[in-house]
């Protein structure tokens, strides 16, 4: 089994926060800033160096969020992050290609989603980030974190994930990261 776990930050970045998260990825999206072969649409810059209070508050949970999971505040090496939204309107995804570790060898690596907005309506398990602790090809095991409007999961960065299902029409958005230590 994969050690995970899920911190609440919706105390901090509130709806209002969250609206002002979408909006930026919005932009970045619109103006072309995404992988253009990474799964739709996934951002092609470190969206914790955009300005704004609502970034670095973000970014200082995902930190806070990381220190907490192994239990040690630890020198940070690198952080990387990027956004990702996503719908059933305009994605159509071949599953079994999304599967993903962000494993650094020679170096530690924690790994989080933050669930920005999970669409009304979907099932919160199903939706969430998808795992299998014995590779993407053994099918026993596997769990999802479920997604949670406002929370960031965390794991260790070798373990084979990816997104959960797609069950709406409605945009899907996360932000994730990876903090080498």
């Amino acid at each position: 089994m994969i050690e995970y776990e899920v911190y609440d930050w919706n105390s901090l970045i509130n709806k209002e926060a969250r609206s002002c998260l979408q909006s930026d990825i919005r932009l970045l999206i619109d103006n072309g800033q995404y992988w253009k072969n990474s799964p739709r649409y996934q951002t092609d810059v470190n969206v914790f160096g955009l300005p704004g209070e609502h970034w670095v508050n973000i970014k200082m949970a995902f930190v806070w969020s990381c220190f907490a999971y192994i239990k040690s505040d630890v020198q940070i090496k690198g952080i990387k992050s990027w956004s990702y939204m996503t719908s059933l309107e305009y994605t159509v995804e071949d599953r079994d290609n999304l599967w993903h570790t962000h494993e650094r060898p020679g170096s530690r690596v924690v790994s989080g989603v933050y669930y920005l907005n999970v669409p009304k309506g979907v099932d919160e398990v199903t939706s969430g980030t998808e795992f299998s602790p014995n590779g993407p090809m053994a099918e026993e095991h596997r769990f999802f974190v479920p997604a949670k409007t406002g929370c960031w999961a965390i794991w260790p960065g070798k373990s084979w994930h990816r997104p959960g299902i797609l069950q709406s029409d409605e945009d899907r958005f996360i932000i994730a990261a990876d903090m080498e230590f």
